[in-house]
């Protein structure tokens, strides 16, 4: 038979005085708003002398009777239901409707008022525009007493659109004709600093700067002579622009006025320039090219130094004492014994000793120094060459362990693993196997090698054996029923 649980109840009460943490009530009063009935309570938060410090409403009628009505539609006194494409027909908040695509106030002459929070501004989504609809009052959208904004766009009616210190930012075109006649009806240049004018007497273009009128030069028609710092002499073959500082102004003139070398000067030089070499030194010119050279062989040098390297009498250095001196070859033969007395650095491929004896004084030998990662690593370690199969002790990056291809015999009593016998270990091990679980525990006995396993009893907060209640519970076959269950009424 199965279980009843009935939950406490009140036909006449609206909310309970009393419940226990967890406890539920439902009231069935008739509800309303103040009344409490109609609801469904539990209690929540610590308990003392049995009862819940709070009584919280879960739910109830009164709460799904506000949901029974068409979805999508505004309903008097009930909730809101958006139908199917998460809608509804219409909203009223305070003051505002919003129907369809109106957004309408429905207190008499009331205003609609944007008003973002802080720093936010009222903004509209890219590519759309704020339309005015038609109207008999020509300044709906004033910018100030002056102007209004129509359909075709900014209109001025009378003055002028001043936006001060303000930017104006299009990515349209801005088109304004600042043509005067003459010269003499352009405005003050010191009122309008960095304005644009073309004067068609003239034909060019003028811009204002430091109070005056400044030129500008078309580079198709423009010609030196509307520059005022270059002289308009006729300039000779040959001659370029060269500055004249005492007339502080650019003049046609000789490039080449002196030349001078380590010994010996040449004045105003227009014809032929003649270079010549010293000792060990060649020169040529071919076309517009001049090469300066060495001998192809080099005599009587007491020494020389080529970037870092410098050859004095029998020695080659390096003109630093901090840095290394290459030597680049495929193949460098050293006849007798080679000493270095610093460091030795070998950074070829292949390096073979053919030496019988082989002697490091250091202690630790470092193989792979270079690797970037362990899996660089896989396959180092040492072998021995024979003619089967060579015994080695490589390293398996895979598993992160060495590998001998031979036995390894090691006595009983030597091998330990972190200071402790193997077989010290394997006991351990074994005894650390089975976990306890809830409501079970384990105990191992080191010394005599045994493992025990014992239940516990059940008690409210733990798992473990328990036994029923006849009166509370009823055991069939292993089976466990549950008469039932009344919480009353209130």
């Amino acid at each position: 038979m199965a279980s009843v649980i009935k939950t406490k109840r009140s036909a006449s009460t609206g909310a309970p005085t009393a419940l226990a943490q967890g406890e539920m009530a439902y009231s069935f009063l008739g509800g309303t708003q103040s009344n409490g009935g109609d609801r469904l309570y539990v209690g929540t938060g610590t308990e003392t002398a049995g009862e819940a410090a709070n009584i919280d409403v879960i739910g109830g009628k009164y709460f799904t009777n506000m949901l029974d009505h068409v979805t999508g539609t505004l309903t008097a006194s009930s909730a809101l239901l958006v139908d199917a494409n998460s809608k509804i027909d219409v909203l009223n908040v305070d003051n505002i409707t919003l129907n369809g695509n109106t957004i309408s106030t429905t207190n008499t002459n009331g205003d609609l008022v944007l008003s973002p929070n802080g720093t936010g501004d009222v903004s509209i989504d890219t590519n759309k525009s704020l339309r005015l609809e038609s109207h008999v009052d020509a300044a709906i959208l004033k910018f100030d007493s002056s102007g209004n904004i129509g359909s075709s766009g900014i209109t001025l009616h009378g003055g002028s659109l001043d936006a001060g210190a303000l930017e104006i930012t299009t990515t349209g075109k801005i088109r304004f004709a600042n043509v005067y006649q003459n010269e003499g009806d352009l405005p003050s240049a010191s009122t309008y600093h960095g304005m644009f004018a073309h004067v068609h007497g003239t034909g060019l273009a003028y811009f204002a700067h430091a109070g005056a009128w400044h030129k500008l030069i078309d580079r198709t028609s423009g010609v030196l002579s509307n520059l005022s710092n270059v002289h308009t002499a006729t300039p000779a073959n040959q001659q370029a622009l060269l500055y004249d500082a005492g007339n502080s102004r650019w003049a046609p003139g000789n490039l080449f006025q002196v030349v001078t070398a380590d010994a010996g000067t040449a004045d105003s030089v227009v014809g032929t320039l003649t270079f010549t070499g010293g000792t060990n030194i060649n020169t040529r010119v071919s076309d517009n090219r001049i090469t300066i050279h060495l001998d192809s062989a080099v005599t009587d040098l007491q020494s020389i130094t080529v970037d870092n390297v410098k050859i004095d009498g029998s020695n080659i250095g390096h003109t630093s004492d901090t840095d290394l001196l290459t030597l680049a070859s495929n193949s460098l033969t050293v006849a007798g014994a080679l000493t270095v007395s610093g460091d030795f650095t070998v950074n070829g491929t292949t390096t073979t000793v053919n030496s019988t004896t082989v002697q490091v004084d250091d202690k630790n030998l470092l193989l792979g120094d270079a690797s970037a990662d362990s899996s660089s690593m896989d396959g180092g370690g040492i072998t021995l060459n024979t003619n089967h199969v060579k015994p080695s002790l490589t390293y398996v990056a895979s598993t992160d362990r060495w590998n001998f291809n031979k036995k390894l015999n090691v006595p009983a009593a030597g091998l330990l693993l972190n200071n402790v016998t193997l077989a010290e270990t394997i006991d351990d091990q074994v005894g650390s196997l089975a976990t306890a679980g809830e409501g079970i525990d384990i105990t191992y006995n080191d010394g005599a090698g045994t493992l025990t396993f014992a239940g516990e009893n059940a008690t409210k907060n733990n798992l473990g054996i328990a036994s029923f209640d006849s009166a509370h519970f009823g055991i069939t076959s292993g089976h466990i029923s549950l008469p039932t269950v009344d919480g009353g009424t209130y």
